[in-house]
């Protein structure tokens, strides 16, 4: 899939939203965006910075858009970028949900990796940000979702020791790259949690505070592991957008509290 979308020299009509942008020369935008069809890219938006561009006001996240582009490099350019509606309204919380959601898309995905069910369980879970379902329990749902569909899924259903399933009221050791253990087994290696906890994400119910609580520790330790410690830059994002609020919903990997 990467090669065929690398050369391809023209595409049209891909639905998409905006992960991120930046300004590309005086009047240009690097865009990444995240496709249906072929994954995520970057285009560059020419003229897109230019007070009447038809585009300026398109190129902006958590709105569903159909995109084209050209080129045959690893940057293309962009060709097409209608809107298909009005972009969703994301409450305070929400956005900085939503900023969480497109900045685990750029550390996860390879460019031109198509990821059709991911796309789709993205624009699920900003509908349910927009919604105003329980935004912790879309973030976890989601977050088990991203891991599944790029490769690294978490062992859910049984004890990696013994081959067991997963018991409640049991408390267990999620190691990295290995699942469950008992709690009681050799070493004190990975992240405390009760059979309870895995089930509910299992599940997608049953989402109490302890199993809130040690889902999100659990997710953590995950991700720390798999992007290799580096940072979630969301929270420097909510802080500057509502810094009285920052510290009680800072992302994974920064605090306890919080939706995400």
């Amino acid at each position: 899939m990467t090669g065929a979308s690398v050369s391809n020299p023209r595409v049209k009509g891909q639905a998409g939203f905006v992960l991120h942008h930046r300004p590309y020369s005086e009047s240009s935008l690097l865009v990444d965006i995240f496709s249906r069809g072929h994954g995520r890219l970057a285009v560059i938006a020419k003229g897109a910075r230019a007070r009447k561009s038809r585009v300026r006001g398109t190129l902006r996240p958590f709105a569903l858009i159909t995109l084209g582009w050209s080129g045959k490099g690893e940057v293309k350019t962009l060709t097409q970028c209608e809107s298909t509606g009005p972009g969703l309204n994301l409450s305070r919380r929400g956005l900085f949900c939503g900023y969480y959601l497109n900045e685990l898309l750029l550390k996860f995905l390879h460019r031109f990796d198509a990821h059709e069910t991911l796309f789709d369980h993205y624009y699920d879970c900003l509908l349910q940000l927009a919604d105003g379902v329980d935004h912790e329990i879309a973030l976890r749902v989601f977050e088990k979702k991203l891991l599944d569909e790029t490769g690294y899924g978490l062992q859910l259903e049984r004890d990696q020791k013994n081959g067991a399933a997963i018991q409640s009221e049991r408390l267990y050791r999620y190691l990295s790259g290995v699942g469950a253990v008992p709690s009681d087994a050799d070493g004190n290696e990975g992240v405390s949690i009760h059979g309870a906890s895995l089930i509910a994400l299992r599940t997608e119910m049953g989402f109490d505070g302890r199993v809130r609580r040690e889902l999100k520790s659990l997710n953590r330790a995950i991700f720390r592991v798999l992007l290799e410690g580096r940072a979630f830059t969301s929270r420097a994002v909510y802080s500057r957008l509502y810094p009285a609020q920052s510290e009680s919903n800072a992302p994974v990997g920064h605090s306890t509290e919080g939706a995400a």
